[in-house]
């Protein structure tokens, strides 16, 4: 092996740790940035992903990363560690970084249907603020622990998925589509007009987890510079995203994983293939609005608030064009494509009324020029003789 071949063998190596460097300090600088400067991030981010692909190197980067899996999960623990002193401490910059990890898990779940089944769901919102309702009503009016209702929070998600999905799921198309905005809706109108649920004036007092019985929401020291509560959930939230994440990898090459691919390409071929389609359809729901009701748990216990505009189909479409943007059917890339758009979604804050208006044009522009999402879905590999 030549010394050239020797030099770029051992860059390779490193590229995996390297490429979680350089996203975690291109994050840092989106969100401590100017819009301007995060749209050339976004942008950049783009025509990287875009020759990288072209060139064969996104495939050989994820090739490393399988050879090196402890190494680059070993770096993307100390970026995760080392991201609020990035941000400077930064009360409202560590607040964005909190909500981009919560609304990635929400895409996670999502990315179940749209991008493993192929059927667009309109109701995250929905499920995202069932989590959120039934984590606060058992804190709030039932005087229990937080962690409770996270806990709750999972199971009636997972029992509403389930109820939600059976008529769903008889559907197909355009007409599932529709069934989810009903949906949607429906959960509307019912938290605005139940006084239990606090109506339109929402669930206020709600408490934060706290761990070995010191809560979250409290302030610290560390070598005597005061840090920002917002720290503790950084650290909550990204352990359990990177929980999700590992999940979302291992059902993607499961069987389970196989078999929504095999109803996305052809209905009546998977059923023919032994696949029992409506239990299959409502495992990927059910799974999706746990995923949810997690991030809903985690965001009504951080902000200490909830209401009914938090949950609105907006926010539906929102999440969509984050697995949209990502990569349908990749985890990594739904994750990433939620935090950028997490971070330009409050960028866009300063147009007001317009800010809607600038959000779709920049989805728009970057669909186009990149319609498979910033990392499309990627061919299963198995060792041999692994049986899944």
């Amino acid at each position: 092996m030549t010394e050239n071949k020797i030099y770029t063998h051992k860059i390779e190596k490193l590229l995996p740790s390297l490429g979680v460097v350089v996203f975690f300090a291109a994050l840092a600088v989106a969100i401590t940035g100017s819009l301007w400067s995060t749209l050339i991030i976004l942008i950049g981010m783009t025509g990287l992903l875009i020759y990288g692909e072209k060139h064969g190197q996104v495939d050989r980067a994820y090739i490393r990363v399988e050879e090196r899996r402890s190494s680059t999960l070993t770096v993307l623990i100390i970026c995760i560690v080392l991201l609020p002193f990035i941000l400077k401490g930064n009360s409202y910059f560590l607040h964005i970084a909190v909500m981009a990890g919560i609304y990635a898990i929400v895409a996670l779940g999502l990315n179940f249907q749209i991008g493993s089944m192929g059927q667009v769901n309109f109701a995250p919102a929905a499920m995202f603020g069932v989590g959120a309702y039934t984590s606060a009503m058992v804190t709030v009016r039932l005087g229990a622990s937080p962690w409770i209702g996270l806990i709750a929070a999972m199971i009636v998600t997972a029992g509403m998925g389930i109820v939600f999905g059976f008529p769903a799921l008889k559907t197909r198309g355009f007409y599932f589509s529709l069934v989810t905005i009903a949906l949607q809706t429906i959960f509307i109108l019912l938290v605005v007009n139940t006084e239990w649920l606090g109506g339109p004036n929402g669930i206020p007092g709600i408490p934060a987890f706290s761990l070995f019985g010191q809560s979250l929401k409290k302030s610290g020291m560390l070598l005597g510079t005061p840090i920002p509560y917002q720290m503790n959930y950084i650290y909550l939230t990204f352990t359990l995203l990177l929980l999700l994440i590992v999940i979302s990898k291992r059902l993607y090459s499961s069987r389970i994983g196989l078999a929504w691919n095999a109803i996305e390409e052809d209905e009546i071929v998977a059923s023919t293939q032994g696949i029992n389609l409506t239990k299959v359809k409502l495992l990927s729901f059910s799974i999706g609005s746990v995923f949810a009701g997690i991030a809903g748990s985690l965001y009504a216990h951080y902000t200490s608030f909830i209401g009914v505009e938090d949950f609105d189909f907006n926010k539906s479409l929102i999440f969509i064009c984050m697995v949209l943007l990502g990569g349908m059917d990749n985890p990594i890339g739904v994750t990433i494509g939620a935090i950028m758009l997490t971070v330009i979604d409050e960028k866009l804050r300063i147009f007001a009324d317009y800010r809607m208006l600038m959000y779709s044009i920049i989805l728009i522009v970057v669909l186009v020029v990149r319609s498979q999402g910033l990392l499309p879905k990627r061919n299963r590999k198995y060792p041999l003789g692994e049986e899944n």
